[in-house]
């Protein structure tokens, strides 16, 4: 099963170029994003990122996978978002 804090690992570490900064914007180590894109990888069966010890960049899947993670993302904090105003609204019967 697809984790969501994998896939927003995953969307972190492309948005902030590298590992260990998507790790310093999340306060957790680079080996705990880079983790957690190795279990998005396993889960999904392809390779995200094409790895090297100076480089990473995506690779063909990362780059179709890549605006599906965002909606997935985008999804989740929508609802989230959805369900926080309805808790502002009025609601219920009149007396």
């Amino acid at each position: 099963m697809i984790r969501l804090d994998d896939v927003q690992a995953f969307v972190q570490a492309v948005d902030a170029g590298s590992f260990s900064a998507a790790a310093r914007l999340s306060s957790v180590t680079p080996a705990m994003v880079s983790s957690a894109v190795q279990r998005l990888e396993k889960e999904l069966g392809v390779r995200l990122f094409i790895r090297s010890t100076r480089s990473m960049r995506l690779s063909d899947d990362g780059e179709r996978y890549l605006p599906h993670a965002r909606a997935m993302l985008d999804s989740l904090a929508g609802g989230a978002r959805a369900l926080a105003e309805s808790r502002g609204e009025i609601s219920g019967p009149l007396r």
